[in-house]
């Protein structure tokens, strides 16, 4: 059985309860060693981490994934079926 220090108990407490407020949504990794790689130690480096992820994307809301990486871009003219079938020569 592992021992954990009472912050690092209380950071795995906090994942927990984000990602079940998440709801199979977007999910956080209670992997303690991969936060420590971010200098995340306590719930509240965190809390802080997560804020400024916020406030960075919010800052720069014209670059979504939409237009930044062209994911579910509009079809020019044909839908995606067509576009595929002409490209296997059906």
């Amino acid at each position: 059985m592992a021992f954990f220090t009472p912050e690092a108990r209380e950071l795995i407490d906090y994942i927990a309860d984000l990602n079940e407020k998440a709801k199979g949504g977007f999910e956080l990794t209670s992997c303690l060693k991969h936060w420590a790689g971010y200098g995340i130690t306590t719930k509240e480096e965190l809390g802080e981490y997560l804020d400024a992820c916020v406030d960075y994307a919010d800052a720069r809301p014209e670059q979504d994934s939409v237009t930044e990486y062209h994911y579910d871009a509009p079809e020019p003219t044909w839908d995606a079926v067509s576009r595929h079938d002409s490209n296997e020569g059906w």
